[in-house]
């Protein structure tokens, strides 16, 4: 025989079961999120490498910047000493032919040729010192390029990164790998250049300092003591005074 339940007692039930699922201890918090997620920490840390992209990026244009500045000046500064040695070279040349030939003692015409050679000599100087200083301006750059080859490192290496960032990343350390190598070149063009610059200065101070002596005399020939050791000039000897 069935049970029957007055429709007033199912609707009393039903009410009741409403109100305690609302106010169960076993129910969720709302804030609760789910176990396999946690938006805050990516949220975080995707901000956190995508500014450090941003970052190394700028840092990335500025080293190449920087480097294709010096690149520009080192051809300026080697143009430069290309035109002076080349100066030097046809006065020291028109110089001796003159002097082959014969001429009056300090001719004034070969004394401010001389002079004007002695001039294109010291640039050369000038120019060797501008070297040396983007050398070392450049050893610098690679000093750089190694801060932002070894922070691209550390980046992928945070959590919350996507493929897109380390796709970033790859192509930030692949652009700083090849300035390194520009960088490189141009420490070896250098340390070539300055070498050749210093080789011709110590022989051609030399020479210029012979021709002097040619111009003074009129003609070529070679200085007096020329090869041999330079004679030394005796100083008078001090005598000790006595204490008073």
């Amino acid at each position: 025989m069935a049970l029957r339940v007055p429709r007033s007692a199912l609707l009393l039930a039903a009410i009741v079961l409403s109100g305690c699922a609302q106010s169960s201890v076993f129910a969720p918090p709302a804030s609760t999120a789910p176990s396999n997620a946690n938006p805050a920490i990516t949220q975080t840390g995707t901000q956190t490498v995508r500014k450090t992209i941003e970052q190394l990026r700028s840092d990335q244009a500025a080293l190449n910047s920087g480097i294709a500045a010096q690149q520009a000046q080192f051809n300026a500064t080697r143009g430069q000493l290309a035109g002076d040695t080349r100066a030097y070279s046809g006065l020291v040349s028109g110089i001796t032919s003159r002097l082959q030939a014969g001429t009056t003692p300090g001719n004034p015409d070969l004394v401010n040729q001389w002079n004007a050679a002695q001039g294109r000599l010291d640039a050369v100087t000038l120019a060797v010192g501008t070297l040396n200083s983007l050398a070392s301006q450049v050893t610098t750059q690679a000093s750089v390029a190694g801060y932002l080859l070894e922070n691209v490192r550390l980046t992928l290496m945070v959590g919350g990164a996507t493929d897109a960032d380390h796709r970033n990343l790859r192509a930030i350390e692949s652009e700083t790998r090849r300035s390194m190598q520009a960088i490189d070149r141009l420490i070896a063009d250098l340390n070539a250049e300055i070498a050749r610059e210093n080789t011709f200065l110590g022989r051609e101070r030399t020479n210029l300092a012979a021709l002097s002596y040619n111009v003074n005399i009129g003609r070529l020939g070679a200085a007096p003591g020329a090869g041999q050791r330079p004679a030394v000039t005796p100083q008078p000897t001090r005598r000790a005074v006595p204490l008073q």
